[in-house]
């Protein structure tokens, strides 16, 4: 091989080295998507049951439009809502707070089972129906839960007890630390079945 052949070929070999490290080190990180889901107050280790127990249907949570993503919002400048592209709820957020709150109204209220969503009037002593208003962080990290509910008679004959929920926590940002954040949403959600669970011990539904 000549003299002249050699160097083009250490040139192209050297521009294809060069090209393949370009490649590599442009390339975007891959991104990581974590999942979540809210989580209900820890039950008693040994919860007897109760011998009298009454039932009460937990309807579907109804949410604002914007919190139907199945993304995690984070609210900006106080209207913008922005979705991150690396945090997700694992099911839909409005069957998690259901779930989460029946699951906390029995066990703060051991005399009372729950049924969701599908029931017969004659197989439930009251009927409880909420509605989020807000329900996300700020990007400096602060949640804020705001709902409401009503207490009814089976069948929705009579409003037994309406109620209203607001409350604030500070936490990190959620774009920094979802796995936090989803818990602090968590706690949030607790203090609100305590509050409808004060509110259906008063009504005293038979």
């Amino acid at each position: 091989m000549n003299t002249s052949a050699f160097l083009t070929r250490i040139v192209l070999l050297g521009g294809t080295a060069l090209g393949l490290a370009g490649c590599s080190f442009l390339k975007p990180s891959e991104l990581v998507v974590r999942s979540f889901v809210l989580t209900p107050l820890p039950a008693p280790a040994e919860m007897p049951a109760p011998a009298a127990a009454r039932t009460v249907g937990i309807g579907f949570v109804k949410l604002p439009g914007y919190l139907s993503s199945s993304s995690l919002a984070m609210r900006q400048d106080g209207n913008e809502i922005v979705y991150l592209p690396n945090a997700r709820w694992a099911e839909r957020l409005d069957r998690g707070l259901q779930r989460v709150i029946a699951a906390n109204l029995t066990t703060l209220l051991p005399a009372v089972q729950t049924r969701l969503s599908a029931w017969r009037p004659e197989e439930v002593s009251a009927e409880v129906f909420v509605t989020i208003e807000q329900f996300d962080a700020d990007a400096l990290g602060q949640l804020v839960l705001i709902a409401s509910w009503r207490v009814v008679s089976p069948g929705g004959g009579e409003v037994l007890k309406t109620g209203r929920f607001h409350t604030t926590r500070q936490g990190p940002p959620p774009d920094a630390d979802p796995l936090e954040a989803t818990r602090l949403m968590s706690a949030l959600v607790a203090e609100l079945s305590q509050a409808l669970a004060r509110d259906l011990d008063e009504a005293g539904a038979p």
